[in-house]
């Protein structure tokens, strides 16, 4: 209850900003306070229709939040895609969220594991930094997938600096692991654990891969306050207004 409170109190913190980019007047007008409802409400609706209350509600608006900056940053190609890490849960949950925002609905949930160095069954600890074997936190663009050491693969560009920009260089990709499936948290009571990487149940990695490839959102969440209160992409704040997306 005591992170559901606080995660609700940084939402307030950041409405403005999320549902109405660019207005930090004290005083807005009323277009602008009609905006604001009109977009939040959207952003209820969206939750809504998904009909699954294991993505939380809290995680789903830090999602958006993040989703809507990179959005009017124009560096989002696939802007009907978004994608949720939700890493405070356990790795024996379905905690890998696709949602499709045009057609309002829930694609995938599923399991995904975590870095060896950030847990067991649950992530505890993340890392940014090459050779740590732990999960990254933050926004992610997917890139091209190809076949490499661990299969079927996909590139994940880390857009939150300081947090998951070195992505690249630690070769984080998504990928398909065989200890990543309902059979070996059956065995084990959890997932094994990658080098850093989400990796997904081998029979839905190329699906997932497929539809969220080059140029879609990920968002890899987990209630660390320093990450909360220190992304450039949850702390982007567009001087522009305009907020579009091919699916609104």
């Amino acid at each position: 209850m005591v992170f559901r409170s606080a995660i609700l109190a940084l939402l307030l913190v950041l409405a403005t900003p999320l549902m109405y980019p660019g207005s930090q007047s004290a005083e807005p007008d009323q277009q602008a306070a009609a905006i604001e409802t009109g977009s939040l409400q959207h952003f209820h609706q969206l939750y809504e229709s998904l009909n699954d209350t294991s993505l939380k509600a809290e995680v789903f608006f830090l999602a958006m939040k993040g989703y809507r900056a990179l959005v009017t940053q124009y560096q989002v190609e696939k802007d009907s895609l978004l994608s949720i890490i939700d890493y405070s849960l356990p790795s024996s949950s379905e905690r890998f969220f696709v949602i499709n925002l045009a057609r309002k609905c829930l694609v995938y949930k599923t399991l995904v594991a975590h870095g060896r160095n950030s847990g067991e069954l649950y992530a505890l600890k993340f890392s940014n930094k090459v050779r740590s074997h732990q999960s990254a936190l933050g926004f992610y663009i997917t890139g091209n997938p190809y076949v490499g050491g661990q299969g079927y693969s996909m590139i994940l560009n880390g857009i939150d600096t300081g947090y998951n920009d070195q992505a690249r260089l630690r070769s984080i990709v998504i990928h398909g692991a065989d200890y990543a499936t309902k059979n070996y948290v059956k065995q084990y009571g959890r997932l094994g654990r990658s080098f850093g990487c989400p990796a997904l149940p081998p029979d839905v990695n190329k699906e997932i891969i497929d539809l969220i490839k080059e140029g879609s959102v990920v968002f890899g969440f987990y209630p660390d306050s320093n990450y909360l209160n220190q992304s450039v992409v949850l702390g982007y704040q567009p001087a522009d207004r305009a907020f579009t997306a091919s699916y609104l």
